[in-house]
Order: structure tokens, then C-alpha cells, then sequence
């Protein structure tokens, strides 16, 4: 039985939208925090400044992101965003502007929380 060229057509789409729809977003995964003075950023309890601080993780260290919040736009190492990071560093659970955590892309780079 032969399969027929528009069968083989619709199958090879189909594969390329799901290796598509999963390569928009890298996985979860570790990233350095970074700033530019050496100074600690703040992990807090919503993506603002105005929200509590949850711990300070040292420049330099690796935060656990793995999910993403659109929140107050900030200015840090690496550039301006309103992308917030739901971050995991020792033992606990807040966002972390993006502007401080070095994913290697100004977009997101995990699924929106």
C-alpha cells in the first residue's frame, strides 16, 4: 500500500510544529545572577521592587529559574525588561528581574508562570 503524498506532507508538518512549539523556550534550568557592582539581588515575592524580599542572592551564584512573570520594567547587567523570573536559590522560591540573571536572550527563555 503506498501512502500518499499529502499523508506524508501533513506527517512532516506535524513533526516540525512539535519540534517547533517545544524550541520556543529552553527548559528550566540554572542560570548565574550577575550585577555590575558585585552587589546581591533581591529574590522577592511578586516581579516588582515593591514586593517583599524573600532572600539576596550573591553575584555570581545560580538561581533555578523556571518559570516567567511580566512585572514592573527594570534596568540591570543586562539591559531593560519587564521580565520577572521565578527563581529557586538556597532553599527558597521569588522572582528575580532577567536584567540580573544571564539566560543568553533579552526574551524569556522558560514558559510564562
Amino acid at each position: 500500500m503506498a501512502i500518499s503524498k499529502k499523508w506524508k506532507v501533513t506527517v512532516i508538518a506535524a513533526i516540525v510544529s512539535l519540534l517547533f512549539a517545544t524550541s520556543i523556550y529552553a527548559a528550566a534550568g540554572w542560570y548565574q545572577v550577575n550585577t555590575n557592582s558585585g552587589s546581591p539581588v533581591n529574590l522577592r515575592t511578586g516581579p516588582g521592587t515593591g514586593f517583599g524580599i524573600v532572600v539576596a542572592v550573591p553575584s555570581g551564584q545560580d538561581v533555578y529559574v523556571d518559570c516567567y512573570k511580566n512585572g514592573q520594567t527594570v534596568t540591570g547587567k543586562y539591559g531593560t525588561s519587564n521580565i520577572w523570573n521565578l527563581a529557586y536559590y538556597n532553599g527558597y522560591w521569588g522572582y528575580i528581574s532577567d536584567t540580573y540573571v544571564n539566560t543568553g536572550s533579552d526574551g524569556p527563555v522558560v514558559p510564562r508562570c
